[in-house]
């Protein structure tokens, strides 16, 4: 309806949506060794990274897939990351520590 020339405007708006905030944020090599109840991770890295901690440190905090939230998309090959030879040889000392303990 158009208001009369001696009325004024009444201006109506409704909000729909809440702004989120995180309660908690953390950075992905502080959370190491953590399990978490609930996390949203952002799998799209910056700069092409090849740090595979980057990527599993964060999917590997909770212990249902149902407790993980992805942020956005993110390119799938990002989860096909090969751990690069100095992890490889990290990881073979752990497990034979690991073994020897």
């Amino acid at each position: 309806k158009k208001p009369k020339p001696n009325q004024k405007t009444i201006l109506s708006i409704k909000r729909r949506a809440l702004p989120l905030v995180p309660a908690y944020s953390i950075t992905t090599h502080k959370s190491q060794g953590q399990t978490l109840n609930n996390v949203v991770i952002d799998l799209k890295l910056p700069n092409r990274t090849d740090d595979i901690a980057a990527i599993y440190v964060p999917l590997s905090r909770v212990k249902r897939l149902t407790d993980l939230v992805i942020l956005r998309h993110f390119d799938y090959k990002t989860l096909l990351m090969k751990p690069s030879k100095s992890q490889l040889i990290e990881i073979e000392r752990l497990d034979k520590l690991y073994i020897e303990t």
